[in-house]
């Protein structure tokens, strides 16, 4: 449902700048004409009259104005693209084939393949229409004349789709086939042979597989399944070559002359799909669709698909996949050299509208900080636009962290935009790939008090005590590895760091093997393994290898970027108590509870965490009722906790609304209604590192909402403080005997 409010959406060429260099930004204008811009820098979050008031400071730059408003369309569903050709464009003795797994019709044309021109009045096209029944379109001048089965292809299984058709002898053969699925057979076959069928009208020999065009020349009808070895053959095969072919294994050679034949596995990191016919019919992908995934004929106890490629030669085709939604950019910003590192913003104003488009500015090459903060981009991109969470009363049930905004309710109205990867696709199947490339309503500085807003506030304490840090994103870290840190000494983390590379823990690994100081200010961190795409940024993607929807994922634990294994680092034998002491226990989104000071806080190694504090109750205020909750982390020796490590403080007090982790997207189908076999809690921890370096972990997403209680002036906030200035402090740490 559309509002009738005007909107602005924006997104950014890029994450992270350096002082000199350039970033732009695309908008588009919903019911205005124009808009006003200028760039303000984010230090907090506008949470309330609990928190200081949100007054942003606004930076002085030269492309500070107002600036000319158009509507720019939102594009989303994935297909592939191949540029016209004079060989496709007249198809008069010809095989189109591939196999297919449709997984949702909902009512809509499905199209596999297509050669139509804009308006229809030329080319052919295969597609499954609304009933989800096969049928062959030849483009004609009055209009295009479809020839189809009568019966639907099932959902979830594999089928042999072809249309073969001889111009000479003007005879059209439509046939569906289905092919093996596992060890389970579903084999059975339709056809309809049509003759004195008049040739359809040359096409611009322009193709799209996954999709076709609109009369505007706009991909539409896009395809939801997946899609392996689609082929156009220079022969009309009859309907017994066509079912012989339909039996041969994908990748065996052909014997008729060819036209066309993808491989939608080769390179799936690439945006090109090469055409392995010669012909150089290659295809490029649009709006990222999920590749490396398992094909018609793969085998349960293949895991890796570089290990078995002839198994795993399909791509997975969506119609609200997005990547890019392609925009003309609008303004380009130069970063003044004098702007401090930190957090900013394009901030994008026009009558009742008001969107940012957040960046961060790094540190100039030539200088350091020994503080910096990573700011957990690769989690932004996993949450882009979550809409899942406020479907799901049980998980809302109690919520004080939310507070809505207009913005919030953009990603329902304009599902364009792409969600999150805890919202499935339309078809139940899991997003993999997240993109940043896009407008993101919920990386505004308001709304949910979540991920973004919480490191604002870290960001804004930040700046009171180390108005020197630098800050830098995942993907900065993922791309230049440990250099990114050089002449950094206190590393502090965001407050929900959960979605990270190989190369970004080789990095923290190096970090502390150096003597580096950690502060992990947050709660279920260092979970997912995701790869960053090797090429374009801002694009992760994850397979979770313990799928919600059983009828996807099976076998798909490789990423198709790099070909790395996913799935949660513990998984991977990296569980997170042996980097930083503590782990992902529970959460709950009601009233967050407090932590109580523990006998190991008295220890001389930990004493400096508390200097200054006398009270043995720490985080019992701000906006969500307390220091610990949302999510939190605990102590587990047989996980990795270090025997010398100090549990300083824990929680205590939560509510009943905790949910048992159950793993994929079931994370909140069952409460802590049984006595747990430990008490639902936050660990504070601290140990030091055998390079002379320590880590302080706080076990709490909450954590960093309560620093701007009282102006910075809070025991949260002092801890903090308190660890930062010891970690500044060169004197190394010394682990005990």
């Amino acid at each position: 449902m559309m509002s009738d409010r005007p909107a602005i959406l924006a997104y950014a060429n890029r994450d992270s700048v350096v002082p000199g260099e350039s970033i732009a930004f695309a908008v588009s204008c919903l019911k205005l004409d124009s808009f006003e811009c200028d760039f303000v820098r984010l230090l907090g979050c506008d949470a309330g009259p609990e928190m200081p008031p949100f007054r942003p400071p606004v930076m002085a730059a030269p492309e500070t104005r107002r600036y000319p408003g158009r509507e720019q369309p939102l594009r989303a569903g994935s297909c592939i693209e191949v540029e016209g050709s004079q060989r496709l464009s007249d198809l008069r003795l010809v095989t189109v084939c591939a196999n297919v797994m449709p997984t949702l019709i909902a009512g809509q044309p499905r199209c596999l393949l297509s050669t139509l021109t804009a308006g229809g009045d030329g080319g052919m096209a295969l597609r499954l229409e609304a009933d989800g029944c096969l049928a062959a379109i030849l483009g004609g001048p009055a209009e295009p004349r479809t020839y189809r089965l009568d019966k639907p292809l099932p959902l979830w299984l594999w089928s042999f789709v072809a249309l073969s058709y001889d111009a000479e002898r003007r005879q059209l053969l439509v046939v569906t086939r289905g092919l093996k699925s596992g060890t389970h057979d579903h084999i059975g076959a339709n056809w309809v042979t049509v003759d004195d069928v008049e040739p359809p009208v040359p096409s611009d020999g322009r193709l799209l597989i996954a999709a076709e065009r609109d009369h505007s020349g706009i991909p539409h009808h896009h395809f939801n399944g997946k899609i392996e070895r689609p082929r156009i053959l220079a022969a009309a095969l009859s309907l017994e070559l066509l079912n012989d072919l339909a039996l041969r294994r994908p990748t065996e050679p052909l014997s008729w002359p060819c036209l066309a034949d993808w491989d939608l596995l080769s390179d799936p990191a690439s945006e090109i799909v090469p055409d392995q016919s010669g012909c150089g019919h290659d295809g490029v992908c649009i709006n990222q669709p999920t590749r490396a995934v398992q094909g018609s004929n793969w085998e349960s106890p293949t895991m890796d698909w570089r290990s078995a490629p002839e198994q795993y030669g399909a791509a997975h085709f969506h119609h609200d996949d997005i990547e890019n939604p392609g925009w003309q950019e609008d303004l380009t910003l130069t970063v003044p050299i004098d702007w401090p590192s930190g957090c900013y913003a394009a901030r994008l104003r026009g009558a009742d509208a008001e969107f940012y488009v957040p960046f961060v500015v790094r540190k100039p090459a030539d200088v350091t900080s020994d503080v910096a903060f990573l700011a957990p981009t690769a989690t932004y991109a996993a949450y882009t636009n979550l809409t899942m969470q406020r479907q799901t009363n049980e998980y809302n049930l109690g919520c004080v962290a939310s507070s809505y905004t207009p913005l919030d309710l953009l990603a329902f109205e304009h599902p364009g935009l792409g969600k999150s990867l805890y919202d499935p696709h339309d078809d139940g199947s899991e997003r993999s790939i997240g993109s940043l490339r896009r407008p993101a309503v919920n990386l505004q500085p308001g709304g949910w008090l979540w991920n973004f807003q919480i490191d604002l506030c870290l960001l804004g304490w930040l700046a009171h005590v180390a108005p020197d840090h630098q800050t830098l994103t995942d993907e900065d870290l993922d791309r230049e590895g440990l250099a990114a840190l050089d002449g950094c000494q206190v590393l502090v983390t965001g407050s929900h760091p959960e979605y990270w590379s190989l190369s970004m823990l080789q990095a923290l690994d190096g970090f502390l093997a150096r003597g580096g100081r950690l502060m992990y200010l947050g709660a279920n961190g260092f979970y997912w393994a995701i790869d960053f795409h090797p090429q374009r940024e801002g694009l992760i993607e994850i397979r979770r290898r313990r799928p919600g929807n059983g009828r996807f994922g099976a076998g798909e634990a490789y990423s198709s970027f790099i070909g790395r294994p996913c799935g949660s680092w513990a998984d991977l034998g990296r569980p997170e108590q042996s980097l930083v002491g503590i782990g992902y226990l529970t959460e709950a989104f009601d009233r967050s509870s407090y932590y109580r000071r523990l006998e190991a806080s008295e220890d001389p190694r930990a004493r400096f965490i508390f200097e200054g504090i006398t009270e043995d109750i720490v985080g019992d205020f701000g906006i969500t009722g307390g220091a610990a909750g949302l999510e939190i982390d605990v102590a587990d020796v047989e996980l990795g906790t270090p025997r010398h490590a100090l549990v300083v403080a824990s929680s205590e007090q939560h509510g009943s609304s905790f949910a048992r982790t159950l793993g994929g997207l079931n994370y909140f189908t069952r409460l802590w209604n049984d006595a747990p076999r430990e008490p639902i809690r936050a660990d504070m921890t601290f140990f030091e590192t055998p390079a002379g370096g320590a880590v302080f972990s706080v076990g709490s997403i909450a954590w960093g909402s309560c620093l701007p209680h009282a102006g910075y002036v809070n025991n949260v906030a002092r801890i903090s403080e308190n660890v930062l200035r010891r970690f500044r402090d060169m004197t190394p740490f010394q682990i005990p005997e």
